[in-house]
């Protein structure tokens, strides 16, 4: 008896098995299109996020050579003070 099962399930429809992992395979495809969808977007706002930094590079390059010039000030400053006292 099984085998007539088997033998009819293989000749004529598919089986439960068989339809489910279409069906899961289906599925499978359709969520990997979305995550490589969704890693392209993320790929563009990095690139993006990247380009907005580089072009603060130079604002902060003298910013920080600001900084360095006036605490050097100050420094000075308060050598010179010491001195005279």
């Amino acid at each position: 008896m099984a085998v007539t099962q088997a033998s009819s399930s293989a000749a004529g429809e598919p089986s439960a098995f068989a339809t489910e992992r279409a069906r899961l395979v289906t599925d499978i495809k359709l969520e990997m299109g979305h995550m490589v969808a969704n890693i392209n977007i993320l790929q563009r706002n990095l690139e993006t996020i990247v380009n907005i930094g580089s072009e603060f590079e130079q604002l902060a390059h003298l910013w920080k050579h600001f900084h360095a010039s006036a605490f050097q000030n100050a420094e000075d400053e308060l050598y010179q003070s010491q001195d005279t006292e």
